[in-house]
């Protein structure tokens, strides 16, 4: 029997926010990870996914943390330098240095509800668990 789980969860943190993203796997941790960053970002239900872009993240260190923390930033890169909110996110392949996806959503636009300013991915308090059989990791966003 399949466990059901939330895809990811927010947490208070003092001047800061944060997500828990929960994954059977280590590419769904990936994907529900973005999800989170982004739905603290805007109300991704004001977000249409008509156009797509490829993600890739690399690190020269082989750890599912690090590469974790990349990806984030190349999505949060993504934003800053396009201001594309993805409402869809697809991980395609994963390596113990890398990581490609794709994601499916749309350039900011007046329809879409902005929540928080998200300025960097941070390290802080950052980590990935098993729990029963879920990867469990925390984020921590500076605001």
């Amino acid at each position: 029997m399949e466990q059901e789980f939330q895809p990811f969860e927010v947490i208070d943190h003092t001047a800061d926010v944060g997500i828990v993203a929960y994954g059977r796997d280590y590419p769904e941790l990936l994907e529900n990870a973005a999800l989170g960053m982004f739905s603290l970002m805007v109300d991704l239900s004001t977000v249409t996914p008509k156009e797509q872009r490829q993600v890739v993240a690399e690190t020269p260190i082989p750890e599912k943390e690090w590469l974790l923390l990349k990806w984030l930033k190349e999505l949060h890169y993504l934003w800053e330098s396009e201001k594309f909110i993805p409402r869809e996110v697809k991980v395609t392949e994963v390596t113990e240095t890398s990581v490609k996806g794709l994601v499916r959503g749309e350039k900011l636009h007046d329809g879409i509800v902005l929540l928080h300013h998200i300025k960097a991915v941070t390290h802080h308090m950052f980590k990935i668990e098993q729990v029963g059989s879920l990867l469990k990791a925390q984020v921590i966003f500076d605001v």
